[in-house]
């Protein structure tokens, strides 16, 4: 049986990615990480392996990785760009055989949402110039690592219905309002066939909704 490590796992965009795996890959053991475990649903609390730590945390990663097959991590915050190349070393430090890493990471830090002031899009460059230096390293550092890896950059994640999904690479900066948007059961579809169909392989993409599924 293959394991997924869920990191961040409390997040709602991690929670829509729980819920899509156990009704479709229910084959799939997941592991949760989570720094409080009273932020996840009791229902998982029971049913799902928890580890409780911190991103920043090296032994938290190394406890965490045993028997791991691929990773989703979903861990946010202004302070958490830094936490890759722990991620990374412990991977490597354990010789975990890890066959894909998604990464969601953030929109906006290549200038690519043409949203003006609006601070969760492009505005990010400006207002948290260290924040976006680190995101913009991921890709380097997944590069570097060997890892087979995908990065999303999504726009504004949003509840609704799964739609089709919208990609555009590192080079293209011109994303308007219509593609602002993505539902978290979009973008956890979108993960799934990353890490177990073969798409998007050793790419950073933003993501938004596309026609209706």
């Amino acid at each position: 049986m293959s394991t997924v490590l869920i990191l961040g796992a409390s997040s709602p965009t991690a929670q829509a990615f729980i819920k899509m795996m156990n009704t479709e890959y229910s084959d799939v053991h997941l592991r949760l990480f989570v720094r409080n475990i009273n932020k996840l649903p009791m229902e998982q609390r029971h049913k799902f392996d928890i580890i409780i730590g911190d991103g920043s945390n090296y032994e938290d990663y190394v406890r965490a990785l045993v028997d791991v097959d691929y990773i989703y991590n979903s861990i946010g915050g202004l302070g958490t760009g830094e936490y890759t190349p722990i991620l990374i070393k412990a991977i490597k430090d354990t010789k975990t055989n890890i066959k894909h890493v998604v990464d969601i990471s953030a929109g906006g830090i290549y200038g690519e949402y043409l949203s003006g002031d609006n601070q969760y899009l492009s505005a990010v460059r400006t207002m948290y110039p260290e924040y976006t230096q680190n995101q913009l390293n991921k890709l380097s550092w997944y590069k570097k690592s060997g890892l087979d890896f995908t990065i999303f950059r999504p726009g504004l994640i949003k509840n609704g219905p799964e739609t089709s999904v919208v990609t555009h690479d590192t080079d293209y900066r011109k994303i308007g309002e219509n593609q602002f948007n993505i539902n978290r059961a979009t973008l956890a579809r979108a993960a799934i066939n990353a890490l177990f169909n073969n798409k998007y392989d050793c790419e950073s993409l933003s993501v938004s909704n596309g026609k209706s599924a």
